[in-house]
């Protein structure tokens, strides 16, 4: 919207055409729309592949940590563990 009025001013200045500058403008703004859309699609896809790595790596953590305070437990029970 903002691109064919800005386009129908461009339009109207240079060539007295207010209707062919909108359109002009018009088809620009829509083609940026798209591009930033597209953009933002893709920065949006790679923070929730970050935030699943991350989170895998806080289960792995997670799971060390229990395994490690099982250990503890047990063998102070005088208990044999391995993992």
């Amino acid at each position: 919207m903002r691109g064919a009025a800005v386009g129908a001013l461009i339009g109207e200045i240079a060539s007295d055409d207010a209707g062919k500058g909108a359109a002009w403008g018009a088809a620009a703004g829509m083609v940026r729309g798209r591009r930033q859309a597209r953009r933002a699609r893709a920065q949006a896809e790679q923070q929730v592949e970050q935030q699943a790595a991350r989170q895998q790596e806080l289960t792995e953590q997670d799971l060390e940590n229990f395994k490690k305070a099982f250990s503890v437990c047990l063998e102070a029970k005088s208990y044999l563990v391995k993992f």
